[in-house]
């Protein structure tokens, strides 16, 4: 197998090879190999290197099958384990990361305090119930209570599973910790994609409501109305469809329509949410019927359009 390679790139191919998947090159950025997940997609073993994985991001494509998704999705697949992250995997395989002094580390510019993170409170079932969201997948989601603050805790984790900090949300108050945090590098629930469909949204709440009426398709948040061109990246990549379903009001229109220009079209399409019949201004504040209409009745048109 292979020759010299960053920290990184060796540490996820050593993680994939212990989940069983056959690894052919490691490069600095990009490591190749045989896809894990082709007998699922076309019925047969991948005979050639197709596959690739991107250890920056944890995004992964095969070429061969089509194929694509997060590492995290990918370990929880071949692992049987639907809690796992990519990021507990390593701890679980015994690759906790190195120091920074021993680790190259470029472009994480802030140190995310666990422990502070951790120590928050699960959220009640009374303050789940009045947001219309289920406690348990409340705490799936790994969405906790700042008693200190009384804000939702909501956790930012990368593509590669990866807790990077956090953002706190009440009333008219949005925080984002540590300072300098980038979530816009990220999309919230991007680790627990598992369907060809996504829904964008913009509060993590709402992928969180969205889960409590589906079970697929899967929503992600872009953690507020602008969403940045990595964050288009991303859903482009791990969706083959995706319906947006930005906020409706005045700053979730302009959001959809800089998306509707900005956006590459998947190989499956783009649809737009479904507001009519409803006062609702996001899924957060409509019946579970209604989500049910919203995304049954996408359109291809946006709303603005047609």
């Amino acid at each position: 197998m292979v020759g010299t390679s960053t920290h990184l790139s060796t540490d996820i191919a050593y993680v994939l090879q212990t989940a069983g998947v056959e690894i052919s090159r490691v490069g600095e950025k990009e490591l190749t190999g045989k896809c894990p997940v082709h007998i699922r997609t076309v019925g047969r073993e991948d005979r050639s290197p197709s596959w690739s994985i991107n250890a920056s991001t944890g995004l992964w494509i095969c070429f061969s099958c089509g194929a694509r998704g997060t590492l995290s999705a990918l370990l929880r697949e071949l692992s049987g384990d639907d809690s796992i992250s990519a990021q507990q995997f390593l701890i679980n395989a015994g690759m906790q990361r190195l120091s920074d002094k021993e680790r190259e580390a470029p472009d994480i510019p802030v140190l995310v305090d666990r422990d502070a993170f951790f120590g928050f409170e699960r959220v009640s079932r009374t303050r789940c119930s009045k947001r219309n969201l289920d406690p348990d997948t409340v705490h799936r989601f790994g969405i906790r209570w700042n008693t200190a603050h009384k804000s939702w805790a909501i956790p930012i984790i990368s593509p590669l599973g990866q807790l990077q900090g956090w953002q706190e949300k009440k009333t008219g108050w949005v925080r984002n910790y540590p300072v300098g945090v980038k979530k816009g590098l990220t999309l919230f629930g991007i680790e627990r994609v598992r369907s060809s469909t996504v829904v964008l949204v913009e509060s993590p709440l709402d992928v969180v409501r969205f889960a409590g009426v589906f079970d697929k398709p899967n929503a992600v948040a872009s953690f507020g109305a602008t969403v940045s061109y990595e964050q288009c990246r991303l859903l482009t990549h791990i969706a083959n469809r995706i319906v947006v379903a930005m906020d409706n009001d005045e700053a979730g229109r302009r959001a959809s329509e800089y998306l509707y220009k900005s956006l590459d079209t998947p190989r499956r399409g783009l649809r737009w949410w479904n507001y009519s019949g409803t006062e609702a201004k996001d899924i957060g504040e409509m019946t579970d019927k209604e989500i049910e209409r919203g995304l049954a009745t996408a359109t291809v048109v946006p709303p603005w359009v047609a």
